[in-house]
C-alpha cells in the first residue's frame, strides 16, 4: 500500500469510501471500521485537503453509528463522501 502510486491509492480509496457507505447502509459496522483504517492509512500520503477530508468523513460515519446505526447514509456523511472523491479527483 505504501509504495504504491498515487492514483493507485485514489482509486483505491473511492473504492473503500463506496464500501463503507455501502455498510453503513447495511449495518455492517465491523467491516466498515477495516475499511476506514484502510482509507486513512492511504490518506496519510496524500496531500492536507484530501487527509482532512478523510478524517471528516470518517467522523460522519462513526458518529452515524454512535448515533443511530439504523438511520443510514444521512445528508453529512453523504456530503462528506462527496467532497472526499471530488477532492481526490473523481
Amino acid at each position: 500500500m505504501f509504495h504504491e502510486l498515487p492514483i493507485r491509492s485514489k482509486k483505491e480509496m473511492v473504492s473503500d469510501i463506496v464500501k463503507i457507505v455501502q455498510c453503513l447502509h447495511e449495518g455492517k459496522r465491523a467491516e466498515a471500521d477495516l475499511l476506514v483504517e484502510d482509507l486513512k492509512a492511504r490518506g496519510a500520503f496524500l496531500d492536507e485537503t484530501i487527509q482532512q477530508d478523510v478524517l471528516i468523513f470518517v467522523e460522519q460515519v462513526q458518529f452515524q453509528y454512535a448515533y443511530d446505526p439504523w438511520h443510514k447514509v444521512t445528508p453529512d456523511v453523504q456530503s462528506a463522501a462527496d467532497r472526499l472523491i471530488h477532492d481526490l479527483g473523481f
